[in-house]
């Protein structure tokens, strides 16, 4: 866990770690390996010169969540730990756009500097136009962002741990929903769309879109199962997804609104009556 920490793209496997910890072993057992991963990370990153207090504060946070989402799968289901992840985004959209009072200045402020800072190595960002467009979504994208590493993580860290609890993530995955309460919240922040709120909206609907898109994914894996699809067809749906931005927003979007279709409608159910 300490190792990989620091890692690019790496990060996540670490939590997954916990994630499987949690859900095997328990929630006790996780947090005792957090905190002395967490310690060991900072010991090293103290000994190269680095910034030993918030690499290590930064990795505890990232493995108590880690093994809270594991937890909660462990003694009620992955839907259950799925939805807390994003609720907790939404929470945290609320909580910083309330502390911050003006998150879009504040971004403005962060993104001004990040962009000082590269073009003094000799790096170009973009032009400094897009910087207040940027800083429009930028609470969004980063609760977001912070959402879907931790649903990478519970995924990799459940799919571990089924060898040994006996549940098979592909069922679990096949069957995610997010239930009446998200579904029912991403319905009132969408009538909030027709109020000022429109900057705080936009923040919060990409969180709850995020929840969404799973669902949508997992609608997919359900009926590709079920229906004996071609083995390659999750490339077509993964790889726009990594590779194309321009189809990959356009694909997101579909897939948001396919998992809000399937929370109110049913849509994971054999008969000629599924649209």
């Amino acid at each position: 866990m300490a190792l990989l920490f620091p890692l690019p793209l790496l990060a996540i496997v670490s939590a997954a770690i916990a994630v499987s910890t949690a859900t095997t072993q328990g929630f006790r057992v996780a947090i005792t390996d957090g905190i002395a991963a967490a310690a060991l990370l900072a010991i090293l990153t103290a000994a190269s010169g680095g910034f030993w207090m918030q690499i290590g504060l930064g990795a505890a946070l990232t493995w108590g969540l880690a093994a809270m989402l594991g937890q909660l799968r462990r003694v009620g289901s992955l839907d259950l730990a799925v939805q807390s992840a994003v609720l907790l985004g939404f929470v945290a959209v609320v909580a910083f756009t309330a502390w911050s009072r003006d998150p879009q200045a504040y971004w403005e402020s962060v993104l001004v500097d990040l962009v000082d800072r590269a073009r003094a190595l000799g790096l170009e960002l973009g032009a400094d136009d897009l910087v207040p467009e940027a800083a429009q979504l930028m609470t969004g994208m980063m609760s977001a962002s912070a959402v879907g590493s931790a649903l990478g993580a519970l995924f990799l860290g459940s799919w571990w741990a089924g060898a040994r609890d006996g549940r098979r993530f592909a069922d679990e995955f096949q069957a995610l929903r997010m239930g009446r309460v998200l579904g029912g919240i991403a319905g009132v922040v969408g009538l909030l769309l027709l109020t000022g709120l429109r900057p705080l909206v936009d923040d919060l609907l990409l969180v709850l879109g995020l929840g969404f898109v799973v669902q949508g994914l997992a609608v997919l894996h359900w009926h590709g199962a079920r229906r004996g699809w071609p083995r390659l067809w999750p490339v077509a749906v993964y790889l726009p997804l990594a590779l194309v931005p321009a189809l990959a927003a356009l694909e997101l979007l579909a897939l948001a609104l396919l998992g809000l279709a399937d929370n109110g409608y049913r849509l994971r159910r054999y008969g000629n009556n599924v649209v």
